[in-house]
């Protein structure tokens, strides 16, 4: 399979996975839910991981995701936890596309953005076919109905 390919798939697993958790669609946690801190503590803890890994450019990894709070110091009271691909860093600053259509009428899918280091919220990317990072994605997974987790463990190769 082509690396174009393959790409493409882990990106449609990924876009999926957020539609099916995303809003009323399916698991939703209060903001102040312990168990969805310690999913993003654990991703911010582990950050240096995916810097990594990016920068090493081994073909081996791709799709590269920032989930990040979207309204994070805008003033814009609701938290809006969104992914951003084609992640890159420049001159000390974190810059991504957003990968779906965001909730704030600001901003629009396909829209590059300057993504703060304080608003990332978890962190993801495909090693083969095997996901790493998405921690709040792996809580998410874990509240779903039985027959939607184990698909969506499959797509993530867990």
């Amino acid at each position: 399979m082509s690396m174009i390919l393959s790409g493409a798939i882990a990106f449609i697993v990924m876009f999926v996975a957020y539609r099916l958790f995303a809003g009323g669609a399916g698991v939703a946690f209060d903001k102040d839910d312990p168990r969805l801190e310690q999913a993003k503590q654990q991703a911010r803890a582990t950050l240096p991981q995916f810097w990594t890994a990016l920068d090493a450019g081994d073909p081996a990894t791709r799709d590269f995701m920032l989930k990040f709070n979207l309204n994070h110091g805008t003033g814009h009271r609701d938290n809006e936890s969104i992914w951003a691909c084609d992640i890159r860093r420049d001159g000390g600053r974190i810059y991504g596309t957003l990968a779906n259509a965001p909730r704030n009428s600001a901003y629009r899918e396909g829209q590059e953005v300057e993504i703060r280091p304080e608003a990332i919220d978890d962190w993801g990317y495909f090693r083969g076919s095997v996901a790493q990072g998405n921690y709040v994605t792996r809580l998410m997974i874990e509240a779903a109905p039985a027959g939607t987790a184990r698909m969506q463990r499959q797509a993530m190769g867990w």
